[in-house]
Order: structure tokens, then C-alpha cells, then sequence
């Protein structure tokens, strides 16, 4: 009897290039926000007569994220819908114009319709992204490759905030031409992404072989979906308000806060590199219970810190639990979600993410009004510490349930 032809296998990773491109493109979205925040006192002082400046200058920070929640979910669509790949180049040309925008721009309106430009261009990039995370590996590849490519974005980061770091004691308005480095990373992976497919087609199967549950899994979303706005809305207190903590506490300065903020990305890197083996271990639920305690715990420290070495102290702790976090929401929902589907469930999850990041303010904001900037900011440390616990008792039961079974 002559058996069904079946797909030949498909390799769990792609090309290195592959891999290089989608490193590159990853590495732009910590930028798009945080690498300005040493920038904003000069900022807010060169805007200073602008009615509401000091909303409008944290606004230059999140505003972006407002419009990657408003059109993610439509790039997740055009990504299942059609090719990818020019989508990409698209996205990085929109994100390299509206960043660098800032450089020139001589109103407060201006510098912030750069920034919704930007936000349509990190909604590209970064939903496009996932999707070819969620189409190209497979399995425990793809674990690994999430903790690679948090490594990737927050060594990037280091180096873009520490630049913008620099740039800023030398003219606020420097840090906005990093930016343009979208375009290099561009071309390279509109090279590099030409040997893999574009667009989501289906392989084959058995005739005998059970068709795949195309339902989208909500229940998953509804778990990393929440904990991943809190997680943003949490750690977007720091470039937001750090910069002026430390100016009221004597030991500002563009430079030293580009390196103090620079602290977060750099103690999240080991995290996820090891994320893959790191899942070997621990649960999903225990990984998001773990990481929301020890940033509350962080900015608890910064609240009450007086000197240089113990708010780095509280930064450090801040950053640590980064590194597991991200890389274990793709890899949860990813690996529940139909390939057809996983340019939508990118789209979900970037809206999570930067709905978080454009609600940071306005959390903290009013409670920094009522509380001044230390209280503040150990009032906002109350929401990852209660996630925290919710998340923990979750990875009980979960615990319990498999114990029965």
C-alpha cells in the first residue's frame, strides 16, 4: 500500500543572516523610547514655555507606544496576509524618519508627530518581527532564540542609551539622530530576509494525520497579556522619572543617567541567555511571579535610595528579571498559537507591551503629583508586587494540578 507523501523536515532554525537580520531589527525597539530619556531636562527647558511641558516631555518618551497599541494589530493581520519582508523595510524606513525627526523639529507639536511617526514604524518592526520568530523556529529552538533576541535588544540597548547619554551633555537634541541607524539594519535584512519565505503557506500533511486547531488561544493572551502591560507600566517609571530623581538628589547628569539606565539592560542579559535552560526548571507562571517581585523590589530600593551605589543597587534589581520575562511571554503564547496566526498573536502582544509603555505616565504621574518622586515611585512599586503575588499563587495551583494528575 503506498504510504501518504509527507513535507520533508523542516530545520528548527533559519540561516545565521536570517538570524543576524532579525537580531538587528529586535535591537530597534528598546531605542525608540528610552534612548531620549537622558535628554528630557534639556528637553522640557528649551520647550519650557509650552503649556503642560512637563506631561508633554514624558509624552515624547511614551507617545510612540500609543500608536503601536492603535496599529500593531494591523501589521499582525498585513503579516499573516502577505509578505513580510517589504513590510519590513517599510516599517524601518517610517521609524528611521520619525525618530530623526526630533532633531529638527522647532515646536513641541512637531517633535511629538515625530514621535507618532516613530510609533507606527516600532509597530512594524517589532510585530513583523515576532512573526518571523513564530514562523521560523520551532519547538526549544525557539526558546532560546527569544532569550537571544531579549540579549540582543537590551545589549542594544546599552549602547544606544549610553550614546544617548553622551550625546545629550553635549546637545539635547543629539540623541535623536541614533535613530537613523534603522536604516543600515534595514538594508541588511531586506538581503538577508529574501532566502526565507515571506508569507505563512501550510505544509503538508498525512492524509490520515488530525488537521491542526486553528482557534486562537485567548486564555493564553488573557495570562501573558496583563502581566506584560504591568511589567511596562512598571518599568517605564525609570526612564520616565529617573532622570529627575537624580537631579533632585544631586547626582544627575545626562551622562550619568544614560549609564545608570543602562544598568537595566545590561544586568537583563545574562537572564536571557540562559532563558532556554532556565525553562527547564521553572514554570512559565513561577518565571512572571519571580520577575514582577524583584522589580517591585528594585524600585522600592530607588524610591528610598540617597546615593549613587544604592539606587544603581535598585536599577540592577529592576533589570535582572527582565531578561526571563520577555523572552517567556513569546515563547508561552508562541508555542499555543496556530502558524496562521502568529503574526495576529505578534500584533496582541506588542499591544500589551507598549500599551504598558504609553500608561507608564499616566500611572505614574499622578502618583509622583500626590507623593513627590519618591513616594511616587514606591507607590508604583506596588502593582508588580501584587501581579507578583497573583502570578505566584497561579504557579501553585498549576503546581497542584499536575501533582494530581
Amino acid at each position: 500500500m503506498t504510504q501518504p507523501a509527507t513535507a520533508a523536515p523542516r530545520p528548527d532554525a533559519p540561516p545565521p543572516g536570517v538570524t543576524l537580520a532579525i537580531l538587528g531589527i529586535s535591537s530597534l525597539t528598546v531605542m525608540a523610547n528610552a534612548t531620549i530619556a537622558p535628554a528630557l531636562p534639556g528637553l522640557r527647558d528649551h520647550f519650557g514655555d509650552t503649556p503642560g511641558i512637563e506631561t508633554l516631555a514624558g509624552l515624547v518618551v511614551t507617545l510612540p507606544s500609543l500608536f503601536v497599541v492603535l496599529t500593531a494589530g494591523l501589521f499582525g493581520i498585513l503579516a499573516d496576509r502577505f509578505d513580510k519582508r517589504p513590510l519590513v523595510m517599510l516599517s524601518m524606513l517610517i521609524y528611521a524618519l520619525g525618530g530623526a525627526s526630533g532633531l529638527l523639529a522647532q515646536t513641541m507639536g512637531w517633535m511629538l508627530a515625530g514621535r507618532v511617526a516613530l510609533g507606527l514604524g516600532v509597530a512594524g518592526t517589532m510585530t513583523l518581527a515576532q512573526a518571523y520568530v513564530g514562523t521560523l523556529w520551532r519547538g526549544s529552538a525557539r526558546d532560546r532564540f527569544a532569550g537571544h533576541q531579549v540579549a540582543a535588544l537590551n545589549f542594544g540597548g546599552i549602547i544606544f542609551m549610553t550614546a544617548g547619554g553622551v550625546m545629550a551633555s553635549i546637545n539635547w537634541r543629539l540623541p535623536f539622530v541614533i535613530y537613523a541607524v534603522a536604516i543600515p539594519i534595514g538594508i541588511f535584512a531586506w538581503i538577508m530576509l529574501s532566502r526565507v519565505p515571506g508569507r505563512y503557506t501550510a505544509e503538508p500533511r498525512a492524509v490520515d494525520a488530525p488537521a491542526e486547531d486553528e482557534r486562537f488561544p485567548w486564555g493564553a493572551f488573557f495570562f501573558v497579556g496583563p502581566f506584560a502591560a504591568i511589567l511596562m507600566i512598571t518599568f517605564y517609571a525609570l526612564p520616565t522619572r529617573l532622570p529627575f530623581l537624580l537631579a533632585e538628589r544631586g547626582i544627575g547628569g545626562p551622562i550619568l543617567t544614560g549609564l545608570v539606565l543602562s544598568t537595566v539592560t545590561l544586568m537583563s542579559i545574562p537572564g536571557a541567555l540562559l532563558y532556554g535552560r532556565i525553562r527547564r526548571f521553572v514554570s512559565p507562571r513561577s518565571v512572571v511571579a519571580f520577575g514582577m517581585l524583584t522589580l517591585g523590589a528594585g524600585l522600592l530600593v530607588i524610591s528610598r535610595a540617597h546615593s549613587l551605589p544604592v539606587t544603581i543597587l535598585g536599577v540592577a534589581l529592576c533589570g535582572a528579571p527582565l531578561g526571563v520575562m520577555f523572552p517567556n511571554f513569546i515563547a508561552l503564547f508562541m508555542a499555543l498559537v496556530p502558524p496562521s496566526m502568529r503574526g495576529r498573536a505578534s500584533g496582541l502582544l506588542t499591544t500589551a507591551i507598549f500599551g504598558g509603555q504609553f500608561l507608564s505616565p499616566l500611572v505614574s504621574g499622578p502618583l509622583v503629583a500626590a507623593f513627590g518622586l519618591s513616594g511616587g515611585l514606591m507607590a508604583v512599586a506596588v502593582l508588580p508586587i501584587c501581579a507578583g503575588l497573583v502570578a505566584g499563587l497561579s504557579s501553585l495551583r498549576e503546581g497542584r494540578r499536575s501533582a494530581a494528575a
